[in-house]
């Protein structure tokens, strides 16, 4: 990769950090409405994601509709669509990095009680109306 790439020059280095980085670039990009630094980077972001399954399809037909968006002049729609993406890595992330100590408690779950089976009675009660 060339050294001024945008996936290079990310702060932390992990894969993450890269493509968080490239949206960042893609996104103030369409903010300044630079159609073909905004192309490049989306271009960039379509090559790194490997297409071998329906989900992966479905992101990169995203990013389709966002080249195709930039090249008809809606930055905007551009732009909201890659920060969405951009979120669903973050909370990705987010899940799938929980710490042990949260995760090693076992989860515990209350079934909640209708007020006839928390009353022995087989009908709730029902008062007739005067």
């Amino acid at each position: 990769m060339h050294p001024n790439h945008p996936l290079t020059s990310a702060t932390d280095g992990s894969p993450l950090g890269l493509l968080l980085h490239a949206y960042d670039q893609a996104i103030a990009a369409c903010r300044a409405r630079n159609s073909a630094r905004a192309y490049r980077t989306i271009l960039t972001l379509r090559e790194a994601h490997p297409c071998d399954s329906p989900s992966s399809a479905g992101i990169d037909g995203l990013y389709a509709y966002c080249e195709r968006a930039i090249l008809s002049g809606d930055f905007l729609g551009a732009a909201h669509t890659l920060q969405q993406l951009r979120s669903a890595w973050q909370a990705a992330d987010r899940i799938t990095n929980v710490p042990a100590a949260v995760t090693s408690r076992p989860v515990q779950f209350a079934p909640t009680l209708s007020p006839a089976v928390q009353t022995g009675r087989d009908e709730p009660d029902v008062s007739p109306t005067s």
